[in-house]
């Protein structure tokens, strides 16, 4: 009963649901969503009902995104309304569907790290709802597939794709897509090839029967890279002529760049390197202005290697140079490390989520046998051989719920061990520029010795002396790790020193991180001397503050 309060009664949950699937229809536009949600919004703040309001919000957040094709100031602001939101209804499940929408936003935004606290609690929260008051239950297992899947989780992934592809009511159109996906996760789970292709088959077929021809695209890439995998290269690259005959034709920039990828790896493989020259020009025509940096990594792979087949040393440079830049930077977003970390700490998690069940399992357990005790003295001579008989098996499971705790405490101690043992990546950031701040020295002393050399030798050097600072997009990157290690950091400074500036504020986070004068003026490209003068104009315009502020910096204590 408790649970079923916790919960929207199955009325309400029906109606949330109906305005849900309804506003997918009306995603065109932002003004035909609306003028569909403005009744329902004027109903929501008419009865107070907090739940509707914050569906509201997500609808229009994801409207949005979809809209703009990235995260803008609209999905962002309609987002964190539905979620300030959540103190105000009591509702299981609206709250596991808004976490749910909102870790999968993130997802796609590319912050998979800020996703997964989101993703994980709406996991957790499916397991309190019956499965008849799941909102939007089928998407749901969808966008939760689609996450663990990525993160290289691929059990819960085709788990939850799985569950999504059987349920009643699914459309033919989305049951191809999951179906689709699911073929994908057991090919990079390393399971079955025949059962990734009967997925990829049905998933084929509906589609046909759909007439969605990009959907129909994708599979055919997918099926491709079964028999890429096998080595069957000519039936490969088969596939993929059509797939990029039907990407093209319907200027899909997205599913035209995989198939490109997957063909230039085939005949790399197959040492046919005529053509990929003028493949590599062309997915990197499509990839401009694109933040895809894994796939713009690949492509760069692929420019190696072409240009050690042909030993060509200049292409081959400036292949390692690009290829460097791009590891550094996927190093601290979404990049595979990133990816692995993340699949440990939601690993971590669901150990310490068993560990409080299996604690919970043997209080219960050893609640019984007190009880089972209780009763065999009243009936002692009576049913002494029952009373031996039940004691002993009572006996045999708590050994076996103790021994099953014990297992999880040491797999649980493990993990805390490996993650303590780790640094932190604000540590891997410094001790990153700590490392930079050799190069930088020792290109300033090239520099130097190159004095009367020609202009081109300099330049280069300067390029590459230029590629050790910390730029505006560099120095974006760095906070975005300091506010999630060290959330009040950045705002205990802008509140006790309102005066400071953005690049103030660069000069003092380095130095309270463990940096010197010289080698913070050599990250951000001046002079000590600059550096001094910019901290002589702060304690100036600080006046009696300027004294706190130098106590706050040599504290090394983070907020």
């Amino acid at each position: 009963m408790d649970l079923m309060d916790s919960n929207s009664s199955l009325e309400e949950k029906n109606f949330y649901e109906t305005i849900i699937q309804e506003s997918q229809k009306h995603q065109s536009s932002s003004s035909t969503l609306s003028r569909y949600l403005t009744p329902y919004f004027n109903q929501a703040v008419r009865k107070n009902d907090k739940a509707l309001l914050a569906i509201y919000y997500c609808m229009l957040a994801d409207q949005s995104f979809n809209q703009e094709g990235t995260k803008n100031s609209f999905s962002d602001k309609y987002y964190l309304k539905a979620l300030d939101l959540e103190n105000g209804y009591s509702y299981q499940n609206v709250r596991t569907w808004v976490k749910v929408m909102y870790g999968f936003y993130l997802y796609r935004c590319l912050k998979a790290s800020e996703a997964l606290p989101f993703i994980l609690e709406g996991e957790k929260g499916l397991e309190d709802i019956p499965k008849g008051l799941v909102l939007d239950l089928i998407q749901t297992y969808k966008k939760l597939g689609y996450f663990f899947g990525t993160l290289g989780d691929y059990t819960s992934g085709i788990k939850y794709l799985n569950l999504g592809q059987q349920q009643e009511g699914i459309s033919p159109r989305l049951k191809a897509e999951i179906l689709d996906n699911l073929g994908v996760l057991t090919l990079k789970s390393g399971g079955d090839t025949l059962q990734a292709m009967r997925n990829f088959e049905l998933a084929q077929s509906l589609a046909l029967s759909e007439n969605d021809s990009l959907r129909y695209a994708k599979i055919l890439g997918n099926q491709a890279s079964i028999y890429e995998g096998s080595k069957d290269y000519q039936k490969a690259l088969r596939l993929l002529d059509k797939d990029l005959e039907i990407s093209k034709s319907l200027g899909n920039d997205r599913n035209t760049i995989f198939a490109l990828m997957m063909r230039i790896r085939l005949h790399i493989a197959r040492e046919e390197i005529k053509d990929v020259r003028q493949m590599i020009l062309e997915a990197e025509a499509l990839l401009s202005g694109s933040d895809d940096k894994k796939t713009i990594l690949e492509l760069e792979i692929h420019k190696l290697n072409l240009a050690i087949q042909n030993k060509d040393f200049d292409r081959e440079l400036n292949a390692r140079r690009r290829i460097e830049r791009l590891q550094d930077s996927l190093r601290f977003l979404d990049g595979d490390p990133v990816l692995s970390q993340l699949k440990f700490m939601a690993d971590k998690q669901k150990y310490a989520d068993k560990l409080s069940l299996a604690q919970a399992v043997i209080k219960k357990k050893q609640a019984e046998r007190r009880l089972w005790l209780i009763m065999s003295l009243f009936v002692l001579v009576l049913f002494f051989f029952i009373y031996n008989t039940v004691r002993y098996r009572a006996r045999k499971r708590i050994r076996d719920y103790e021994y099953q705790l014990l297992n999880l405490k040491y797999t649980k101690a493990e993990l805390d061990r490996e993650l303590t043992s780790s640094k932190s990546q604000v540590e891997e950031y410094v001790a990153y520029l700590k490392r930079n701040n050799e190069q930088i020295n020792l290109l300033s002393a090239m520099l130097e010795e190159k004095g009367g050399t020609v202009d081109k030798d300099r330049d280069e050097l300067k390029t590459l002396l230029q590629s050790h600072l910390i730029t505006e997009e560099k120095w974006q990157e760095f906070k975005l790790l300091i506010v999630k290690e060290f959330p009040n950091l950045l705002q205990d400074i802008q509140t006790k020193f309102p005066d400071v500036t953005e690049s103030n504020l660069r000069v003092i986070v380095l130095i309270k991180l463990g940096l010197n004068n010289r080698e913070v003026a050599n990250v951000l490209g001046v002079t000590p001397d600059a550096i001094k003068k910019s901290m002589q104009r702060l304690k100036k315009k600080l006046g009696d503050q300027a004294g706190l502020l130098m106590e706050y910096i040599s504290d090394k204590e983070l907020v």
